[in-house]
């Protein structure tokens, strides 16, 4: 028996997601976001099909099968509930992504065990608004205090 707990990381309407997969035995975590009405649980799904993002980095990079990770953890970050987050325009979450994914790139050497970052994401001109800033450090800080636990 495996015991899921969900709460309410698959409400997506009207709220965006930055999320983290992390594998500790196998090394690796992956920074993604959403505004999907089904949040990250949704979400998920389609990092999962046969040529989902994240099975796809996850087997080029390690060359054996995603299915064989039995400590895969969904981290679930929610964002402010405004319409730059919400809304179809992506540049907001994008920002904060990559933020959030430059933070961890830096820090993972402070982290045991150490980790890949092995998602892909994209810059945006929004990196260096204040608002945008304080949210991934935020995410990143909450990430990092509580990895040894994870």
């Amino acid at each position: 028996m495996k015991v899921v707990h969900i709460h309410d990381c698959f409400k997506g309407d009207d709220q965006a997601y930055i999320y983290i997969w992390l594998s500790k035995s196998h090394k690796v975590v992956y920074v993604g976001m959403t505004n999907g009405f089904t949040g990250t649980i949704g979400r998920a799904n389609g990092h999962f099909i046969r040529k989902g993002q994240l099975r796809s980095r996850f087997e080029d990079l390690r060359g054996y099968s995603i299915n064989k990770v039995d400590d895969l953890v969904l981290l679930s970050f929610a964002l402010p509930k405004k319409k730059i987050y919400t809304s179809v325009e992506k540049s907001y979450r994008e920002a904060i992504e990559y933020l959030v994914q430059k933070k961890l790139l830096i820090e993972r050497g402070k982290l045991a065990p150490t980790f890949d970052v092995i998602s892909w994401v994209r810059s945006s001109p929004r990196t260096s608004n204040s608002e945008i800033v304080n949210i991934a450090n935020q995410i990143s800080q909450l990430f990092i205090d509580n990895y040894a636990t994870l």
